[in-house]
């Protein structure tokens, strides 16, 4: 549970972020499980909440040579991801529980987010690093 294990992680985080986040801005809502045709003004909530995703992977890549200083990054980003958990939360409580795809992205959200944070803060401790020395 080392630098190079956290890197790989988020690494294939980042990837799933920026992938999703790109085909979502795309090629909208249409083609999500349980999808189909939506108003105009979901299709352009639903790509513009994607940009960010897209972006969030993005700098989340930028992080992982860094991984150990990058700290300030990591945690404004992977909380966003956390915080996007708990919104998933408060939909399932007003309108029932999604397609297991994003009950699986929940799960990934409330409970593999935080324990990345752990992580990087111990990676962050063991590397002897300053954290938070390189900002975008």
């Amino acid at each position: 549970m080392g630098r190079r294990g956290l890197q790989l992680l988020l690494g294939v985080l980042a990837t799933v972020a920026v992938a999703s986040g790109l085909f979502g801005m795309i090629f909208g809502p249409e083609f999500l499980p349980d999808g189909g045709h939506v108003s105009a003004t979901i299709d352009s909530e639903y790509r513009f909440v994607n940009a960010f995703w897209f972006t969030a992977g993005a700098v989340v890549m930028w992080s992982l040579p860094r991984v150990e200083r990058a700290t300030a990054v990591l945690r404004l980003t992977l909380g966003a991801a956390f915080l996007g958990g708990v919104a998933r939360i408060w939909a399932a409580a007003a309108s029932g529980w999604p397609n297991p795809v994003f009950v699986v992205a929940l799960g990934i959200e409330l409970l593999l987010v935080p324990v990345t944070l752990c992580w990087q803060a111990r990676v962050t401790t063991a590397s002897g690093a300053a954290s938070d020395q390189d900002s975008p």
